[in-house]
């Protein structure tokens, strides 16, 4: 999967999180595309799980995604899996 930086902002529109690392992968399935991937930090991000969130990437593209698993790898490392839900335009 690629990487990616990007910016995670809140439904309300504020920021959550900024300079974090995304790898994402995108598939054509049956409806239209599918993207999803895995948000990875050192530092700790309030990302809740089925909660909706808009992730903006540095090159300008940008979707909606909810958290499907926020767990920790040892220390303070996270990896937070995420869905698109809406195209990653």
């Amino acid at each position: 999967m690629p990487f990616f930086n990007g910016t995670i902002y809140k439904d309300d529109g504020s920021v959550c999180c900024e300079q974090v690392m995304v790898s994402l992968e995108q598939a054509e399935r049956t409806g239209g595309p599918e993207w999803y991937g895995t948000v990875q930090s050192r530092q700790a991000i309030d990302l809740v799980a089925g909660k909706r969130y808009r992730l903006l990437l540095a090159d300008g593209r940008t979707g909606d995604f909810t958290v499907r698993r926020n767990t920790s790898a040892g220390g303070e490392a996270r990896a937070i899996a995420i869905q698109g839900m809406s195209p990653l335009k």
